[in-house]
């Protein structure tokens, strides 16, 4: 699906007929983090700029010129101190945003559906390829940074309640930008993540289940096929990145990976000729998304060019 990017679209195919819907980040322990008493003393009290209770903790943020100073505190004592550098601002929980579609969430909701109290802290970089990065926090059984979700390209990204009453994260994979010309003639997608606990502390990985989406119909393949034939035809490499490509991500994604090599070969091997990249150089690229370990195993019928490898 196309993810707008600062009033800029990144990919198109399927747009309609297969719209959806992480940074896979561990849990941190408290004792990991930046804590009174270490390096981060420096994230002083000054310039505030917000706050908010939750529970027995309060949160409070101050500017910096070199991002936003973060400090929370329980019963006068500081549990928690980090400089959020980069950053322009910083929002304490997740207010109602139309124009990204984020719903207003109270501070302290169960977010990650382990049952304890959470607080969401965003920041926003601002400037050309910016974005936001989403903190989450976890009040009980201990204070803890719970994961960190870098958002790269995506200014939309936030959190929302399914009907099944959990929470999701919605996000992008931006992984191709800039693939195989121009930004805006790039394929994007947008990604759900669900939080999953484990041994470790869990983290957030792609709830592919809440992607999948019905496969095109017999139209819709035409009509994608024709956009990317025409693309074929013109040699034209700035739009293939939104017709063909676009197309084989969406496929790929929403659980049709076996119809993405199918679609591929239906445009025949003019369409993997200079001036236009190859399935092997989309699959490169692909295998380097953050969402890869999570992606790749699902994969049915992969050629050789795309078939599975685990990456670090």
């Amino acid at each position: 699906m196309a993810r707008r990017w600062h009033g800029l679209t990144a990919g198109a195919g399927f747009a309609a007929a297969l719209a959806t819907g992480a940074c896979v980040l561990s849990a941190i322990p408290v004792d990991a983090q930046s804590t009174a008493g270490s390096p981060a003393a420096e994230c002083v009290a000054k310039n505030p700029t917000g706050a908010a209770t939750v529970g027995k903790f309060i949160f409070r943020t101050y500017s910096r010129d070199d991002g936003v100073c973060l400090r929370v505190t329980s019963g006068g004592k500081l549990v928690y101190s980090k400089i959020l550098g980069g950053a322009e601002i910083a929002t304490l929980g997740q207010p109602d945003d139309e124009e990204s579609n984020a719903p207003a969430i109270r501070n302290g909701t169960d977010i990650t559906g382990l049952g304890r109290p959470d607080m969401i802290v965003s920041t926003y970089s601002g400037g050309a390829h910016c974005c936001t990065t989403h903190y989450v926090f976890e009040m009980e059984p201990q204070f803890r940074l719970l994961a960190e979700l870098n958002d790269a390209d995506d200014d939309e990204a936030h959190f929302e309640r399914g009907k099944d009453g959990t929470y999701s994260y919605i996000t992008g994979d931006w992984t191709f930008g800039y693939w195989p010309t121009c930004f805006a003639c790039s394929p994007s997608e947008v990604v759900t993540l669900r939080f999953v606990n484990d041994a470790k502390g869990g983290a957030y990985h792609l709830a592919l289940d809440k992607m999948q989406k019905p496969a095109p119909s017999t139209a819709e393949w035409n009509k994608e096929l024709a956009a990317a034939r025409k693309a074929v035809n013109a040699g034209d490499p700035n739009s293939i990145g939104t017709t063909m490509w676009q197309t084989v991500l969406d496929l790929v994604y929403t659980g049709h990976s076996d119809l993405a090599w199918k679609f591929v070969d239906a445009l025949g091997p003019k369409a993997q000729q200079k001036p236009f990249p190859t399935l092997a150089d989309f699959c490169g690229v692909l295998k380097q998304s953050p969402y890869w370990n999570d992606l790749g195993p699902t994969l049915k019928d992969a050629p050789k060019a795309c078939r599975y490898t685990k990456t670090e």
